[in-house]
């Protein structure tokens, strides 16, 4: 079950779980490590204002939808504790 984004999200809320990002136009999905995400934005960052500046890889539309995942991590991903 993945949890979707809300206005206060934080990635500090959320240390120990996987980032699914999903272009709202084509359909392409990443899996992000949220320590990955965190390099480049920081632990307390609100997401919702800084999603609007992410963009699809495929198709290079701004239609993207964040949700964190914490039962199933992606195939070949160990949790580092």
């Amino acid at each position: 079950m993945a949890l979707p984004l809300t206005p206060s999200t934080r990635l500090s809320d959320h240390r120990d779980a996987h980032v699914e990002l999903r272009c709202g136009a084509c359909g392409h999905q990443r899996d992000v490590r949220a320590d990955a995400l965190a390099r480049l934005m920081g632990w307390e960052t609100l997401l919702a204002p800084r999603l609007a500046r992410f963009r699809c890889s495929r198709c290079g539309a701004r239609r993207v939808e964040i949700r964190f995942g914490y039962e199933l991590q992606p195939r070949g991903w160990t949790l580092h504790l």
